[in-house]
């Protein structure tokens, strides 16, 4: 009983075993489809990879320079013309039509978003706002890179494709896309551009509304950034952080078109094995362009947080709320300087009447105080006890005459920064030879005048206090007006209006108590 069951056993196995051997098809072979990889899924070429992973061949990028050259490629969008190079697949120019002159973002020498040193590129189509490049740095294995720009030069794409045609798993080491050296900007601010271009890029803290900017000055390992990228002064070029593998930062210094060192960043991407017939792609979105704030905010990623507007930010952000609406009213910004600065001298009006008789009032005091100090001179400390009960007596206060020059200082420094830092005020003329109000007055007409007026003012109003303490301020106006042969001419405006106002209100007011 038993042999014949063993018998059937292997009878049972051989005809199956011959069956399908030489009578039954061959099943149908799984072809894996380039680049495809389901969530849960693991195709036969992926387990071949992970299998191999450690043993696959790195790929390898020649060092040696192209025998080809080719033309750039160029393509033209809203206000900017970029101009790409076929050999590395990178951007190297971008001319951007500005209020003020047309500017060359792109420094000489530098290459934006290139990427896989040593690597040659070539053409591979292109259309109105978009164009392909593509290598072969090895047989089966192809490299794309495609820039697809925006044509109102807001949020560009840049896709990165590396593909696998050969028979075995291959792998593709670390690398990084590179942003930089340095950004350029308009002739007049190219001087000091070195001393305020930056790396940069912006994380969200718990506990913050906004996102914080971060100046990158060395490698970091930080993964949760929003945006990263070079800036100076007035315009931005990051790459948004949205949907990348992030792995941190890096940052390197390097010689600009100028000759001077300039800040570079490079995002790592890590290394990756790609089994026959796979693909990896990388579709990162790049903004380039003006770091013009309302532009920013609508186009989201905390891309805003770029424009720095010091420790007075949110009253330079008001200033400049305060200046469009004039703006909007007027169509000059000049007429809108004046106008917030009638506005201003306004509000703190009755801050300047407490002010004028509070140093009145000192002035009238200065007898006395002079005879305190002669008695008590070898007593300071009852000097200042006589000197605090005469102020208590006659309801003076030392420091009145100065509250309106403390609230102007916020205010200052709030439209200084505004004026300096923002783009709807960069290149906005006013009238005859204003023609930047972000920029100095060339002829030094508007500082000069504002200090006359101020010398005027100081000799009408009453003069009290230590005769050390009034010599210094007799040469206020100098230091003023020296101070402000560079600032720019929309603030000495502001400041000009302010001394004319102090100015008026010192003679009504040395009529009225006279």
């Amino acid at each position: 009983m038993q042999k014949n069951l063993v018998l059937a056993v292997v009878l049972s196995a051989v005809v199956y075993i011959g069956w399908y051997s030489m009578v039954a098809p061959p099943p149908p072979r799984q072809v894996p489809v380039q680049g495809e990889q389901k969530a849960g899924v693991t195709t036969a070429a992926a387990v071949s990879a992970a299998a191999a992973g450690a043993d696959a061949r790195p790929l390898k990028f020649s060092e040696e320079a192209s025998a080809r050259s080719y033309e750039p490629v160029k393509i033209k969008v809203a206000k900017a013309e970029y101009r790409l190079d076929p050999l590395t697949a990178s951007l190297t120019g971008a001319a951007y039509d500005g209020p003020v002159e047309q500017v060359e973002l792109v420094p000489e020498g530098s290459a934006y978003f290139s990427a896989f040193e040593g690597l040659r590129f070539s053409p591979a189509g292109s259309r109105r706002y978009s164009a392909s490049f593509e290598a072969r740095p090895e047989r089966g294995i192809l490299i794309s890179k495609t820039f697809d720009f925006d044509p109102d030069n807001r949020i560009n794409t840049l896709t990165i494709k590396v593909s696998n045609q050969g028979p075995a798993a291959r792998q593709l080491q670390p690398w990084s896309l590179k942003i930089g050296p340095g950004i350029s900007t308009v002739k007049s601010e190219l001087k000091e551009n070195p001393k305020i271009w930056r790396a940069l890029y912006t994380v969200q803290q718990k506990g913050k509304k906004n996102p914080t900017p971060v100046e990158l000055e060395k490698d970091s390992g930080e993964k949760d950034w929003l945006w990263a990228g070079v800036d100076n002064r007035y315009f931005l070029a990051a790459v948004i952080g949205e949907g990348l593998d992030r792995t941190g930062l890096k940052f390197a210094e390097e010689k600009s078109g100028e000759e001077k060192e300039a800040p570079s960043l490079l995002i790592p991407f890590a290394a990756e094995v790609l089994a026959p017939g796979a693909s990896k792609t990388w579709k990162m979105d790049f903004y380039l362009g003006p770091k013009h704030l309302p532009l920013l905010k609508q186009l989201g990623h905390g891309l805003d947080r770029s424009v720095d507007f010091g420790f007075f930010s949110p009253l330079a952000k008001l200033a400049e709320k305060a200046l469009g609406f004039f703006h909007d009213m007027t169509g000059n910004y000049g007429a809108a300087i004046l106008m917030l600065s009638v506005v201003l001298q306004i509000f703190v009006m009755p801050l300047s009447f407490k002010s004028y008789k509070a140093m009145t009032l000192m002035k009238k005091l200065q007898p006395e105080m002079q005879r305190i100090q002669a008695k008590y001179k070898d007593n300071p400390q009852r000097m200042n006890q006589e000197i605090m009960d005469m102020y208590k007596k006659h309801g003076a206060n030392p420091l009145g005459g100065c509250l309106p020059m403390l609230l102007q200082i916020p205010i200052f420094f709030a439209l200084f920064t505004a004026l300096r830092n923002s783009w709807s005020l960069h290149g906005a003329p006013f009238a005859l030879w204003i023609t930047d109000l972000s920029s100095k007055d060339p002829y030094y007409v508007l500082p000069l005048t504002m200090g006359a007026v101020m010398v005027l003012q100081q000799h009408f109003s009453p003069q009290a206090g230590d005769p050390a303490q009034v010599k210094i301020m007799k040469w206020m106006p100098v230091i003023f007006t020296f101070m402000f042969l560079t600032f720019p001419a929309g603030l000495v405006m502001y400041w000009l209006v302010n001394s004319l106002f102090g100015f008026a209100q010192s003679m009504y007011m040395q009529k009225k108590f006279a």
